[in-house]
């Protein structure tokens, strides 16, 4: 069985997310929930440590890309460190190096002060809505997405009851 983790700190100003295992849709509203959590409290310098992450979903991506928004809207910066080529080449193809820095070589993380991100409760029709919200990201990220997400969105918008 494959246990994914999202590992998290927040120091003043600065926040560190380790992704272990998969960034997938299962765990993509523990670093959103994360970053709600500390933005409003003056953190605007995060990296996301991507050295034991095995894969990305879009989910989690987009996710990464509403991070990286609202960091750059208040000046902040996101910078996703030690991901291998294939994540990396996936970041690249839906343009989110627009959106934050894609740092490509190696970067030691002290990880001693990194806590398991606790998992929030969320109904179908919430986490419908956060894969929703991430999978329009982005689309507005880059509009060459629109051709790889508009089935995801246009299914997601149905099933949520978004659609007239």
């Amino acid at each position: 069985m494959d246990i994914s983790q999202i590992l998290v700190c927040a120091e003043a100003k600065k926040a560190t997310v380790r992704v272990v295992g998969r960034g997938s849709f299962q765990n993509a509203h523990q670093l959103k929930s994360f970053y709600l959590g500390v933005i409003p409290n003056g953190t605007d310098d995060f990296n996301v440590d991507l050295k034991e992450c095995t894969y990305l979903d879009s989910t989690f991506l987009g996710t990464l890309a509403m991070l990286g928004s609202s960091l750059r809207k208040k000046g902040g910066q996101l910078h996703v460190l030690n991901a291998n080529t294939r994540n990396i080449e996936l970041m690249q193809n839906l343009g989110l190096d627009r959106l934050f820095t894609i740092q490509l070589q190696a970067v030691e993380i002290d990880v001693n002060s990194l806590k398991v991100q606790a998992e929030p409760t969320l109904s179908k029709k919430e986490a419908g809505q956060q894969m929703l919200e991430a999978h329009e990201m982005l689309i507005e990220v880059d509009t060459n997405n629109l051709c790889k997400f508009k089935d995801v969105v246009a299914y997601l918008k149905d099933d949520l009851g978004l659609n007239p």
